[in-house]
């Protein structure tokens, strides 16, 4: 799939760091529909972003919106070989890298109109002061974007940014506009007896795109559970909108039913998941799970937590509980400090 193959490019450069970098150039990789190379106008060598720059951005974040998406390298030289491809030739590595990252997130939301608010950017550190910028530009559920200020609409085509008419935009997207399926937890009811701490955790699916959402699944794997005596009970909602199973104590997977469909806006919870932690704790938690629709993009989601951080969030849950000193509010921290739902948004990835 296309989104895969963009998504691919971008944790090969996040996991690879500058040996992903390094392998561009040796290889001679190619610009192409998902990849494209860009040295900065002053090596972000300022404090503020270039026009060149900020017009490269700008015209990126609209085609590749516009198109299947792709991923923008900072930092690289790039030219024509002997058959008139562009490839990478030579590094030309970002002054203060993290700074330049900062400064492509301060323009984002003003390049284009619509905003993309997908756009991601991973720094990839050469030494203590140099380095380059990964840009994630997924395909986008409100396109068309249009790039400012020159009031242009932008795909992909090619190794190339083209310029596109207006009759070409009513046909890409003069069709059915798309679902944004996704889910989050919900916190629900908690009981304490003798040392079992059991809190009850709503998965919640929403759809916040513009079009009608059918066939949407959810798939969750709990690869650690933190200890022997700590374990995990699902209650399906037990509806005729959704089906699915229960596999090994550990995996659920459900799906809407042909006939049920999610408008946008709607917002459902299917089942939800009892979590009960007792000492000892000697494993980390970790639960893995993707969620889509038939016409949208799939996400995938991790939720984990160090053993080390649930062992003092229960400590300080029992201790305040038994003492009925807790209010709702530190209560409720406490138990996303346990599960780690803190983090979740920070670790989510699109694919």
């Amino acid at each position: 799939m296309a989104m895969d193959r963009c998504k691919d490019i971008y944790d090969r450069i996040k996991s690879g760091g500058i040996q992903a970098i390094q392998e561009f150039i040796a290889d001679r990789a190619a610009e192409e529909l998902f990849l494209d190379f860009k040295r900065s106008s002053n090596n972000g060598d300022d404090v503020r972003l270039s026009d060149r720059d900020r017009n490269n951005l700008s015209k990126a974040i609209s085609g590749f919106g516009n198109s299947e998406g792709g991923v923008i390298v900072w930092g690289i030289d790039c030219s024509k070989d002997v058959d008139g491809a562009d490839v990478a030739k030579a590094e030309v590595p970002i002054v203060n890298p993290e700074r330049f990252r900062s400064l492509l997130e301060g323009v984002v939301s003003g390049c284009t109109i619509p905003p993309h608010s997908g756009v991601e950017n991973h720094v990839i550190k050469k030494d203590s002061n140099t380095g380059f910028v990964a840009t994630y530009i997924p395909k986008s559920n409100h396109a068309p974007h249009q790039m400012l200020p020159k009031k242009q609409y932008y795909i992909r085509a090619g190794s190339s940014f083209m310029p596109t008419p207006h009759d070409v935009l009513a046909g890409m997207f003069g069709r059915r506009p798309q679902p944004d399926v996704f889910h989050r937890f919900l916190i629900g009811g908690r009981k304490f007896e003798g040392d079992r701490l059991s809190i009850d955790v709503g998965v919640v699916i929403q759809n916040e795109g513009q079009g009608i959402a059918s066939d949407i699944f959810l798939s969750c794997t709990f690869i650690h559970t933190v200890g022997s005596r700590c374990k995990i009970e699902f209650e399906p909602k037990g509806d005729n909108n959704w089906c699915g199973n229960i596999a090994l104590g550990r995996m659920f997977h459900i799906i809407s039913r042909p006939d049920y469909r999610m408008p946008p806006g709607a917002a459902d919870l299917p089942i939800s998941f009892k979590l009960t932690f007792a000492p000892p704790f000697d494993s980390n938690l970790e639960i893995r799970g993707r969620i889509g629709s038939a016409e949208s993009q799939r996400y995938e989601f991790i939720l984990n937590n160090d053993r080390k951080i649930i062992e003092d969030s229960y400590h300080k849950l029992t201790a305040g509980i038994m003492a009925n000193s807790l209010s709702e509010e530190v209560t409720q921290v406490l138990i996303e400090d346990l599960l780690g739902l803190s983090k979740v948004e920070s670790e989510e990835s699109t694919v």
